[in-house]
C-alpha cells in the first residue's frame, strides 16, 4: 500500500514537471536597472494574409484598367455643318456670332508703282503720236532749235501754221515736267501730298506761269508797239519749253524707277540739262532783243529778275505756306 502510494506521486511530479519549471520564483526580483530600455516606437502589427481573401486578376474592371480612358480626353467640339452657307458662320476670319471687339486696323500702305507705269505710258504714246501724226513739224522743232539764226522766217512760219501739232506738244510739255518736279519733290521730301494732287498743283502751276509770261509779253508788245520782237520771243520761249518737254522723259521714266543711287545721278544730269537750255533761251533772246528793241544787258537782267525769277520765288512762298 506504501509502495502504490509512492509510485502515484512520482507519476505525478513527473507529469508536473514542465509546468513547475515555467513559473518563476516571485520571492526573487528582477533587477530593472540591468534591463535594456523599451523602444516607445510601436512595432507594426503583422497581419495574417491568409484570413483576406486575394482577389483574381481575371475577374478585375477591364474598362477602368484601359489605356484609352487613361489619357486626356479632349472636350467635345460643336459639329459644325460644312455643306452649306452654316460653314461661314464660324468661320475665324468672319466673326459673326461672336461679341464685338474695339480695334485699331492699321491699313495697308501701298507701295506699287502702276499708277507711274501707266501714266508714263500715257504720255510716251502722246509724244509717239505727235512723232507719226507730225512727222515734218517735229523734224523742224529741232533743225530750228540747232539753227545759228533764229530769224529764218520760213522755219518758224512752218511752225506756227500748224496749231494742233502745237497745242498737243504743249501738253506735252505740262504734263512732262510736272511729271518730274512732281518726282523730285517726293524723293526729297518737301511735301507729304498725295502723288495725284501734287501732280495736279505741279501742272497748274506750270500752266499760270506760262499763260500769265504769255500774256504779259503780248500786252508789252502791244503797249510799245513793237509785236514783233514780243512774238519772236514767246516763239523762242514756247520752242525751248517744247524741246524740254521731250527731253525730259527719259529722266523722268529713270527718276520714277530707279535706285536711290541712280536717281542722284538722274537729278543732277537733269538739272544740268535744264539749266543749259534756260541758258541757251536767255542767250539767244537777248542777242534777238538788243538787236531789235537796242537794250543791254541791264535792262535785260532786270526783266529776268522781274518776269523769271521774282513769280518763281512767289509761287514757292505759296507752295510752301499753303499747300506744303
Amino acid at each position: 500500500m506504501k509502495y502504490l502510494r509512492c509510485t502515484m506521486l512520482f507519476l505525478f511530479i513527473l507529469l508536473n514537471l514542465p509546468v513547475l519549471q515555467a513559473q518563476q520564483d516571485s520571492s526573487v526580483f528582477a533587477d530593472t536597472l540591468s534591463q535594456p530600455a523599451k523602444s516607445a516606437i510601436a512595432k507594426p502589427l503583422l497581419i495574417d494574409s491568409i484570413e483576406y481573401k486575394r482577389i483574381d486578376s481575371l475577374y478585375k474592371d477591364s474598362v477602368r484598367l484601359d489605356s484609352i480612358q487613361k489619357a486626356m480626353v479632349l472636350p467635345k467640339k460643336p459639329l459644325i455643318d460644312t455643306s452649306t452657307y452654316a460653314k461661314y458662320l464660324f468661320h475665324p476670319y468672319l466673326p459673326l456670332n461672336t461679341p464685338p471687339k474695339w480695334m485699331l486696323i492699321d491699313y495697308k500702305k501701298e507701295n506699287t508703282k502702276d499708277y507711274l507705269f501707266y501714266l508714263l505710258l500715257g504720255i510716251v504714246s502722246l509724244l509717239a503720236f505727235i512723232k507719226v501724226s507730225f512727222s515734218k513739224y517735229f523734224k523742224n522743232l529741232f533743225r530750228l532749235f540747232f539753227q545759228t539764226s533764229l530769224r529764218q522766217k520760213q522755219t518758224r512760219e512752218q511752225l506756227l501754221q500748224d496749231t494742233l501739232a502745237s497745242l498737243l506738244i504743249n501738253c506735252l510739255f505740262l504734263l512732262s515736267a510736272g511729271l518730274f518736279i512732281t518726282l523730285l519733290i517726293l524723293y526729297k521730301g518737301w511735301s507729304q501730298m498725295y502723288f495725284w494732287n501734287l501732280y495736279a498743283y505741279s501742272t497748274l502751276v506750270l500752266l499760270l506761269i506760262y499763260s500769265g509770261k504769255y500774256l504779259f509779253i503780248s500786252f508789252s508788245g502791244w503797249v510799245f508797239n513793237n509785236k514783233e520782237a514780243a512774238q519772236g520771243y514767246i516763239f523762242l520761249v514756247s520752242m525751248v519749253n517744247r524741246i524740254m518737254g521731250v527731253l525730259l522723259i527719259p529722266f523722268t521714266v529713270f527718276l520714277a524707277f530707279a535706285t536711290t543711287n541712280l536717281s542722284t545721278i538722274v537729278i543732277t544730269a537733269s538739272i544740268g540739262l535744264v539749266i543749259l537750255l534756260l541758258l541757251y533761251r536767255y542767250l539767244v533772246s537777248f542777242g534777238s532783243l538788243r538787236n531789235d528793241l537796242k537794250i543791254n544787258a541791264f535792262h535785260f537782267f532786270l526783266y529776268l529778275c522781274s518776269i523769271e525769277i521774282v513769280p518763281l520765288l512767289l509761287i514757292y512762298k505759296l507752295l510752301v505756306n499753303y499747300i506744303g
